[in-house]
């Protein structure tokens, strides 16, 4: 028989652990911190008129990313392309970006950052920066990196995982 995750990871106890309440409960405490940034950044989007997944998909494209096929920035952005799809309709109104056929593959639709898309990430990204700072305050550049790479391991245990 094979060994069970538990036995490969010795850190890890054969039982589970007493509850010791919502605080100590990971996946409790990150919904709870990712509440908080949202609370304060959902005003800031809504007051460009944008959306969390307009701001991803900008921020994607603008991140050397430009000519994405529609899938692709489903996948990277987290969102179900049917969602994602309304959401391109949206920012292509507003002259963000422009949905293309591929060039190899006329069946393909590829996304392509306009110049008012630039500048709209541009005119957001001081005031996301901001809320970051605030939510970072306190912690060392140290702590950061490390709060990233553990944010990163634990997103990556559960793709590999599913």
């Amino acid at each position: 028989m094979g060994k069970s995750s538990a036995q490969k990871q010795p850190w890890l106890p054969d039982a589970p652990p007493p509850y010791l309440g919502h605080e100590t409960f990971m996946p409790y405490v990150l919904n709870q911190a990712t509440a908080a940034l949202n609370a304060d950044f959902l005003p800031v989007l809504r007051d460009h008129g944008m959306t969390l997944l307009h701001w991803r998909v900008l921020a994607f494209l603008c991140e050397k990313t430009d000519g994405l096929g529609v899938s692709a920035l489903a996948r990277m952005t987290g969102a179900e392309q049917a969602t994602l799809s309304r959401a391109l309709m949206v920012m292509e109104k507003a002259g963000f970006i422009v949905r293309q056929p591929g060039q190899h593959d006329q069946r393909m639709v590829v996304i392509h950052l306009l110049e008012a898309g630039k500048r709209q990430f541009q005119a957001v990204l001081p005031l996301a920066w901001g809320i970051y700072v605030r939510a970072v305050g306190g912690l060392s550049q140290e702590e950061q990196q490390t709060l990233h790479y553990m944010l990163n391991r634990i997103r990556d245990n559960m793709e590999s995982s599913a």
